[in-house]
């Protein structure tokens, strides 16, 4: 900006200077003065251009800024809440009599899950959840023994590795190994959980049914 008001002043002093003369602006002196405005004007326009992408630039960094720390701060909250509801979750499973009725513990863990939730299973297909739920606790004479939990640390997904055990619907023994892992949403509540295996589908149906073991 300096050296375009210098050269305009420049080219004005030379034109009062030149004011006896036929053609002033035909001067070299002139000409080069006036191409020294010019290449100002232009660096002037460059540089207000980077300044404008610089600025575009700082916007889109504050603008992923702020998406960083709400996300932070979503993700804090919603891993308070979700580690509270798992390990409710699993203290209903460890002892659901201690809870209440059939209905009663049902009703308490979906307040845990959005109503639409399923568990699906890779070897029993998807269900309801609470329907699951109910499978789990209920369907058989087994039980879950869980050795291994574990929890994002946004509260996003969850999962536990078990062991299901006990008689089977033929009443002989059985024994499977298997991993859950649970999505839940800002709330922490389950949105998704998924049941799988180490072992094909057809393997754990029949276990369940007939008392195939692990060691079979």
């Amino acid at each position: 900006m300096k050296r375009t008001i210098v050269a305009s002043i420049a080219v004005f002093a030379l034109l009062v200077a030149g004011c006896s003369s036929s053609s002033p602006t035909e001067s070299e002196e002139y000409q080069a003065l006036e191409q020294d405005l010019a290449d100002a004007n232009q660096q002037l326009a460059e540089a207000t251009q980077e300044l404008v992408q610089a600025e575009t630039q700082l916007a889109e960094v504050a603008s992923e800024r702020d998406v960083l720390i709400a996300d932070a701060s979503t993700g804090a909250a919603r891993s308070e809440k979700s580690v509270a509801n798992a390990e409710r979750v699993a203290t209903i499973i460890d002892d659901p009599d201690a809870v209440g009725t059939q209905e009663e513990v049902l009703d308490e863990m979906m307040t845990m899950a959005i109503p639409e939730a399923v568990m699906d299973d890779t070897a029993f297909g998807p269900v309801p959840i609470r329907q699951a739920w109910s499978n789990t606790l209920w369907g058989s004479d087994a039980t879950i023994k869980t050795w291994v939990r574990w929890m994002c640390d946004d509260g996003s997904q969850a999962g536990s590795l078990w062991t299901w055990a006990g008689e089977s619907q033929s009443g002989e023994p059985f024994e499977l190994i298997g991993v859950n892992l649970d999505e839940f949403d800002d709330e922490g509540r389950v949105t998704y959980s998924l049941v799988d295996w180490p072992y094909d589908g057809t393997y754990v149906r029949e276990s369940y049914a007939s008392g195939n073991t692990t060691s079979d």
